[in-house]
């Protein structure tokens, strides 16, 4: 008798591990990369149970986002408008009964290219001498220009260029002798893409 019921008892463990296995959900592509624009794709999810498609990013769209057994879906991935390079996951669930199984998607989306500064707009004294800015790009930059109060005119800035990082550009602004509040204003655009640009102002006292 004791036999019997560990031999039911197998019986029923192999049977509840046989019923577990069974249950699978996989997509046929676990991993896309887009640049900055974006674009779309469609994937196949492979399952035989009631799937549901999730996504925490709102420049995610799907159709269809759930499903009964194996089914297409196309992904529509928005532009990146942000300062750095996304990992986006598409979470896939799939259910039958009371079992579960999970899967992803994995999108890698690049940024675009970009220059900026936090400090746009400093104080300088009559007497001259050193501001500072914080530059922040993704790319090589250059000084293009520098003018005050709208006419160019030759100012010394450290460095003329840059690479992709943080670094502080520093500008020598002359005494002020003409009476006046005077504006200088200096302009970095990357080497590559120059419509993509920062312009760094300083109001000088008269």
């Amino acid at each position: 008798m004791k036999k019997c019921l560990i031999l039911i008892a197998w019986i029923a463990l192999l049977a509840a591990c046989t019923q577990e296995t069974e249950l699978s959900i996989t997509p046929d592509i676990a991993t896309f990369q887009f640049d900055a624009d974006g674009g779309s794709f469609d994937a196949v999810i492979f399952t035989n149970g009631h799937w549901k498609a999730t996504c925490d990013d709102p420049t995610i769209s799907f159709a269809p986002d759930s499903g009964d057994f194996t089914a297409p879906m196309h992904i529509v991935v928005g532009p990146n408008e942000e300062r750095h390079t996304k990992a986006i996951r598409i979470s896939l669930i799939s259910k039958l009964e009371n079992l579960s199984r999970s899967s992803k998607i994995v999108i890698s989306q690049k940024c675009r290219p970009f220059i900026f500064s936090e400090e746009t707009l400093l104080q300088a004294p009559a007497t001259g001498g050193e501001v500072r800015f914080h530059v922040n790009a993704n790319d090589l930059w250059k000084v293009v220009e520098t003018t005050c109060d709208g006419e160019s005119v030759a100012l010394p800035v450290d460095p003329q260029a840059g690479g992709p990082n943080s670094e502080m550009v520093t500008v020598l602004i002359p005494e002020n002798t003409t009476g006046r509040i005077r504006t200088f204003a200096v302009k970095l655009a990357l080497a590559s893409w120059p419509e993509r640009s920062v312009v760094l102002t300083v109001v000088q006292e008269a």
